[in-house]
């Protein structure tokens, strides 16, 4: 059965501002055999997933490989030469490169499936599973995909979706009324931008393909995004959307913030994290250590105290950026567009109003950015812990299923 539409939570839901409440970890009962949990990622996730699995691996093979190379040609008398080849050694000696990057971060639904294999939860991952999936594809190409994942399953689907995944779900469920209620009992569809995100609408077509069309994507899956693209789609869609939503429980979640961090903000937080009392006094020492052991000498006190200083600043620049990068939010920048242009709550990508799909409950997250509910985004801010990340996907998924003819 579908849900009425609203903000209001119900008993164990999320009301506004706030998550439902479960049993705690360890607590949940494991879905029936026969269903499964489908996660549909957003617009490029999995170039975001293939940047923080394989980029750092990929610099470190590459500067190995080149190190490797390496020769020292040496002109010996009687025209006799010798090459050294010190490309091994020098290769075997290099620091390797680190990124900023935990485990996991930046991979759409990566602790949740970590999760729901400690809790004994049926799960999959559309990008893994189906060839054809491609975040930075277009709707209707991602649809297809979608709806061949779909009738190819012997199982139940509570599909758990998050932006423009949320649009690709979309298409494929009213292209295929058969599977309501039948295959897909449930869906809960996390940030979807479904009248569109006023942040792909300056973006000119041609400059899409082509930047898209370098990552292997379809320019076509920006203009998707687009209101002027949307909120047609959706008006021509009334009728299918009622008829789909009444046959289905849909939730749609969403968060808004507003944006803390300026660039002012990040160089005051960046620079008081090193020139504070604390240095200060740390220098003051480093002064007098050195004049006290040559009292007379004071171009060499400087020098010396110079030097120290540097060495000293240098330490503490590392801990200082560290502290002001982790108050800089992924989507600030376009946070702060969409409040100064359209003015609308909104998750720094996709507007609070955009998310309401006609018919489906409509879920108020905790406060958090575009990315929270789905990935860490280490060294920058994190809005959400793993924890709550794990524990709202669960809610979300136990009430739509409780919605519907399955309750745990």
């Amino acid at each position: 059965m579908a849900g009425s539409a609203g903000d209001g939570g119900r008993d164990g839901a999320a009301g506004a501002g706030g998550t439902a409440g479960t049993d705690g970890a360890g607590g949940t009962a494991a879905l029936p055999t026969e269903q499964e949990v489908l996660f549909v990622g957003g617009f490029m996730s999995q170039l975001y997933e293939e940047l923080s699995v394989n980029l750092e691996n990929d610099i470190n093979r590459a500067l190995q490989n080149a190190a490797r190379a390496l020769n020292v040609h040496i002109d010996l008398p009687l025209n006799q030469s010798i090459d050294i080849a010190i490309g091994d050694a020098i290769a075997n000696a290099l620091p390797r490169i680190e990124l900023p990057f935990e485990t996991g971060g930046y991979i759409s639904f990566y602790t949740q499936m970590r999760y729901f294999d400690m809790e004994g939860i049926a799960h999959q991952d559309l990008s893994d599973v189906s060839e054809s999936f491609d975040t930075s594809e277009s709707v209707g190409h991602n649809a297809a995909a979608i709806l061949e994942f779909l009738r190819s399953t012997d199982k139940q689907i509570i599909i758990v979706s998050h932006s423009k995944g949320g649009l690709d779900t979309l298409d494929a469920l009213l292209d295929a009324p058969e599977l309501w209620g039948d295959t897909v009992v449930g869906w809960v569809a996390l940030q979807a931008p479904f009248y569109g995100s006023p942040v792909a609408d300056p973006a000119p077509a041609a400059i899409n393909a082509l930047l898209l069309g370098a990552v292997g994507g379809n320019g076509q899956s920006v203009d998707d995004l687009k209101t002027v693209t949307r909120v047609p789609y959706m008006d021509a869609n009334e009728e299918r959307i009622a008829n789909l939503t009444a046959s289905i429980p849909i939730i749609s979640a969403y968060s808004t913030y507003e944006a803390s961090a300026s660039v002012t903000g990040f160089a005051s937080t960046f620079a008081s994290g090193i020139f504070n009392a604390a240095l200060v006094s740390a220098l003051t020492q480093i002064v007098v250590d050195n004049y006290w052991a040559t009292p007379l000498n004071i171009p060499r006190v400087i020098s010396a105290s110079t030097t120290a200083a540097i060495a000293l600043i240098r330490l503490r620049v590392e801990t200082a950026l560290a502290a002001a990068v982790a108050t800089i939010g992924l989507m600030d920048l376009t946070n702060v567009y969409m409040n100064t242009v359209p003015g609308v709550p909104n998750d720094g990508l996709v507007p609070k109003d955009s998310t309401a799909l006609p018919g489906a409950i409509h879920r108020q997250m905790a406060l958090g950015d575009h990315a929270s509910p789905v990935m860490d985004v280490d060294p920058l801010k994190n809005f959400w812990t793993v924890g709550a990340r794990n524990d709202l996907t669960l809610e979300l998924i136990t009430e739509v299923r409780s919605l519907g003819d399955s309750p745990l």
